[in-house]
């Protein structure tokens, strides 16, 4: 991510907040949204953006909730806070590095199994790629087996065609996390720039 300014942070993340917020109102047709972060300025604007999205995209009668977890024994006061939150949205990301996202990733699905979270589950891109969704159900059977009782989402993208993909998510008997492809979405060309030099 050092090949973006910080200027060009925040707008690749009000680009990508937009069609998420809009997907996430839209396509899934969600009535309210939670959404769990880490405390940094790119997650922030990731945020923002995809709250603002969801909002326009429903005229303003949805509802959205953010809750910080900035280390992983924040989980159990994050999931109390996203409690009725129809969908909750995991997006950790900007700043941090993969062994923090993933111990925040991990922290919030295993207080969330604790607690049985009545929410769906969209996991953002940072979470999603790597396989932090993956490796969490394969070391715990706690979180394994809430999950398999949750419609779970993910969003990744394909810059060779320029689209993001949205998927339907599901962990089978077997603790086996699988997708299945759903919606595309064209990125502009601004955005797949964007992208392609974030990475």
């Amino acid at each position: 991510m050092a090949n973006l300014s910080l200027a060009e942070q925040y707008t690749l993340r009000g680009l990508t907040g937009r069609i998420v917020g809009e997907v996430l109102a839209d396509a899934y047709g969600i009535p309210s949204l939670g959404i769990v972060t880490n405390k940094t300025y790119i997650c922030a604007s990731l945020t923002g953006a995809i709250e603002a999205a969801f909002l326009a995209d429903r005229g303003g009668l949805g509802r959205v909730t953010t809750a910080i977890s900035e280390k992983p024994e924040d989980a159990a006061a994050a999931v109390k806070a996203l409690a009725g939150s129809n969908t909750v949205m995991l997006a950790y990301g900007g700043e941090a590095d993969g062994e923090t996202n993933y111990a925040l990733t991990k922290a919030f699905l295993e207080a969330a199994a604790e607690a049985d979270l009545e929410a769906d589950l969209f996991f953002h891109v940072r979470i999603w790629a790597p396989g932090f969704v993956k490796k969490a159900v394969e070391e715990s059977k706690k979180i394994a087996d809430y999950l398999k009782e949750r419609t779970l989402g993910a969003f990744g993208f394909d810059l060779e065609r320029g689209v993001f993909i949205f998927h339907a998510v599901e962990v089978t008997d077997e603790g086996q996390v699988v997708s299945e492809p759903i919606l595309e979405t064209p990125l502009s060309v601004e955005h797949a720039d964007l992208l392609k030099r974030s990475l």
